[in-house]
């Protein structure tokens, strides 16, 4: 995912329901090791203004969690394929639409998923940073 986002300046995290958490800690750490621009949003408030930010050069990483909150965000994917938006999903890739990159996770309970999501996101800000020579491996 490093090499996909290395070269982009702004980058949107979305989830919703426990994964939304994960979205905002996504951000932050991108923001921290890489001083890219990232914006989290809830799914649901993406869709209203924000939504309007989403272009060719502004990539979305959807957290989707298996359970509700996955199912909540499913109108967010919907929305985000019909404007071919570059999207990253993490998580449960029967989430996924067919045009986008899954970092597939296992399955575990909605509630636990939030510590496996955050692990190859932390791994995507901190290899972002290497890339662009922010640190050392």
């Amino acid at each position: 995912m490093a090499d996909r986002y290395r070269y982009v300046n702004h980058i949107i995290t979305t989830g919703r329901g426990f994964s939304y958490p994960t979205a905002r800690e996504a951000a932050l750490k991108l923001m921290e090791t890489s001083y890219l621009a990232a914006h989290a949003f809830s799914g649901a408030d993406l869709l209203h203004g924000p939504f309007a930010m989403i272009d060719e050069d502004r990539p979305v990483i959807a957290i989707a969690s298996p359970g509700a909150g996955g199912r909540a965000l499913q109108p967010v994917l919907e929305r985000l394929a019909a404007r071919g938006a570059d999207v990253c999903l993490v998580g449960d890739p029967a989430a996924a639409r067919p045009q986008n990159h899954v970092v597939p996770l296992p399955a575990v309970s909605e509630r636990l998923a939030p510590v496996l999501e955050i692990l190859p996101l932390q791994r995507l800000a901190h290899a972002m940073a290497a890339a662009l020579s922010l640190i050392h491996i």
